[in-house]
């Protein structure tokens, strides 16, 4: 700039000097400089003031609406052990997570879609369950395997201001500083966001105190360790507290946004009859969460709204000796539709129906209802599907060889061992893949399950090593009893001995220690 003023200086000045006698080209000239480094100066400001306005739209986030999660994935005990384990009492944790709030000084511009009352998302969700929630860059740290904390930040916020997507509030949390090395979100991330969001806040380690919170309009983020919703740490969102017209605060029960929700979570001995799961609300009695959930803290958002989304009543936990486990499906035949509820008996509040011809699956009978994956149904208006009732009865046997793909147009993987399961991806014809698991002719990948029909088994024995899918115990007995050994997530383990059909002996190549393993706890 100074070069191209020092040149129209010295051009002025020729020209000046060339007509001395013409006062008034002399004149001219100065205002011609003048107009052109005015001109220079403007351009300059305005070039200057659209990088600053160019900057302050790269800072905005902004959400479009984002539909709720409403599929209910088909996972398993060992995908879930595989979590990356929320940490909850670590004093250098909190201290590394109350630095980064201390120093987020910067608050993000973030614009919420459309409001649409309360909203639950699911971690695993096929949309997001592989997207990057990672400080360090590693590709095995997803929302899906790590975005509990995010996830339930992102329903908070979603059920009082707007929606925001749990894409969204995880890379607000990686950029920010809220997300640690390798324990999940850092407890400081969620007042941070209450702030973000101008939401009234709160914490407390007291649950009688998050209770009484949460009759007073506030959501409640639970911070839980290893227990009836976690085989490790994870976040969890408390929505309602059903009083049941009773003084006794242990007769309330919990409605719960678990984040980490899939078929037949609470179907495991550990879990059993302790939770009702209607869509994707978990009902817990007050006792039941008191005694088994593990909590450790509570992070309470108010809610302030009125349009707030109408929740289930009169909900039960349904502990009646009558009823049985089921797995089977059935058509509904009434022709006008079926209705579906919080409980097994017409008394019980209508949660929504199902029209004529619906295929639906029963997980469980009570003095002749029958529980779905919405609520109860009268079975007195329902056809059983016979061919379907011990379909996906045969045990899953744990494999870990490989093979390829034969098929020249490729071969799909799906969520679960069927082809009734959605479609997740493909592999191209001569891909190798490795097989972890069989079942009714189906293998299990990294990626999903594929028809075993379709590949063809490389010519390897079967490899006696094997990875721990989650936080693990290994035992001193055969009878996995006496002292016990606890290993981190993908662990590697040598198989000795297969000592019956769910223990192996295995010894721990890094430690050298020999023990026994129950193997549903390989990958």
């Amino acid at each position: 700039m100074l070069k191209r003023v020092s040149k129209i200086l010295n051009f002025t000045y020729i020209i000046s000097s060339r007509e001395k006698g013409n006062e008034v080209f002399k004149i001219n000239a100065k205002i011609i400089l003048v107009i052109i480094i005015l001109i220079a100066v403007v351009a300059g400001c305005f070039f200057v003031l659209g990088k600053e306005e160019e900057s302050l739209e790269k800072e905005e986030i902004v959400n479009t609406n984002i539909e709720k999660s409403k599929e209910i994935p088909n996972l398993s005990e060992v995908e879930e052990q595989a979590l990356e384990y929320q940490e909850t009492e670590n004093e250098g944790f909190e201290r590394q997570g109350e630095i980064a709030y201390n120093g987020s000084s910067k608050i993000p511009n973030v614009s919420v879609g459309e409001y649409r009352g309360l909203t639950y998302y699911s971690q695993v969700d096929s949309r997001w369950k592989n997207v990057l929630y990672t400080s360090t860059g590693d590709y095995s740290q997803t929302i899906g395997s790590s975005g509990c904390g995010p996830t339930s930040a992102a329903m908070v916020v979603s059920s009082i201001k707007g929606d925001i997507s749990p894409v969204t509030m995880s890379n607000l949390y990686v950029d920010y500083g809220f997300r640690s090395t390798n324990n999940g979100t850092y407890w400081s991330a969620f007042k941070w966001t209450a702030d973000v969001f101008d939401i009234t806040y709160q914490e407390t380690n007291n649950l009688e105190t998050a209770i009484n919170l949460v009759n007073s309009n506030y959501y409640v983020i639970a911070g839980c360790a290893e227990g009836l919703f976690t085989y490790g740490g994870h976040f969890i969102l408390i929505v309602d507290v059903n009083n049941n017209n009773t003084e006794t605060k242990s007769d309330d029960i919990l409605e719960i946004y678990d984040p980490y929700l899939y078929n037949n979570k609470f179907n495991v001995s550990s879990r059993k009859g302790k939770v009702e799961v209607l869509g994707n609300s978990v009902f817990v009695t007050f006792e039941n969460f008191k005694k088994y959930a593990n909590y450790t803290r509570f992070f309470c958002f108010e809610n302030v709204r009125s349009d707030v989304t109408q929740k289930a009543d009169n909900i039960v936990i349904d502990t009646d000796s009558s009823k049985v486990e089921t797995n089977y499906t059935a058509i509904v035949v009434a022709k006008s539709g079926l209705n579906y509820r919080t409980g097994a008996g017409i008394d019980y509040k209508k949660l929504g129906a199902y029209a004529c011809g619906t295929a639906i699956t029963i997980y469980a009978e009570s003095n002749g209802w029958g529980k779905t994956a919405d609520g109860w149904i009268s079975l007195s208006y329902v056809q059983k599907n016979e061919i379907s009732e011990n379909a996906n009865t045969e045990v899953v046997k744990h494999t870990n060889y490989t093979a390829k793909v034969t098929p020249k147009i490729g071969l799909n993987y799906r969520l679960g061992a069927g082809i009734n399961y959605r479609k997740l991806g493909a592999y191209k014809y001569g891909t190798i893949v490795t097989i972890y698991e069989e079942s009714n002719e189906w293998g299990k990948t990294a990626d999903g399950w594929i028809s075993l029909d379709y590949v063809q088994k490389e010519n390897n024995v079967e490899s006696n090593t094997r990875k721990l899918g989650g936080l693990c115990t290994l035992y001193s007995n055969s009878n996995l009893t006496g002292i016990e050994y606890i290993y981190k997530a993908y662990t590697t383990v040598t198989v000795l001995e297969h000592v019956s059909e769910n223990v192996d002996k295995v010894e721990v190549p890094k430690t050298g220690r020999i023990a026994y393993i129950n193997t549903n706890n390989y990958i």
